[in-house]
């Protein structure tokens, strides 16, 4: 698990990698490093095109995975964020992704107000490639 201080200053360095899994009972934190995202990964220019929000109660897997599969119209990257991702049906399916995530997205996943079990392939598969912070 990282810190909060040494994502948040990757982030503002303009360091992204391509998987944030953000979780845990405290939102506060999470609500601040997503938006770090949102304001550091592109310009406003870009954020027209090549920035989707998503939220866990009206999305699926499936979705999810498409809209991180898509190559960036104008720019080099894209970013997608899932809010309130412990809604999200079968959540556990966004492994596959993870494992082989592309390099021209940045996948946030914000998981609020819950734990997830660390036991889960999903977990694992997160926190090997991507970047976990967990609050609370």
């Amino acid at each position: 698990m990282l810190k909060y201080e040494q994502i948040l200053a990757e982030l503002k360095n303009r360091r992204f990698n391509p998987v944030y899994f953000l979780m845990g009972d405290e939102p506060y934190f999470i609500d601040i490093l997503s938006d770090t995202i949102e304001e550091y990964a592109l310009d406003a220019s870009e954020k027209t095109f090549n920035q989707m929000i998503l939220y866990g109660k009206d999305t699926d897997y499936k979705t999810v995975t498409e809209a991180a599969r898509r190559f960036p119209m104008v720019g080099k990257q894209q970013v997608v964020i899932v809010k309130e991702a412990q809604y999200m049906r079968e959540i556990e399916k966004l492994s596959h992704y993870i494992s082989q995530p592309l390099a021209s997205t940045i996948l946030v996943i914000n998981y609020k107000y819950k734990k997830i079990d660390k036991r889960t392939r999903f977990y694992k598969t997160a926190r090997g490639k991507g970047r976990c912070f967990r609050s609370g």
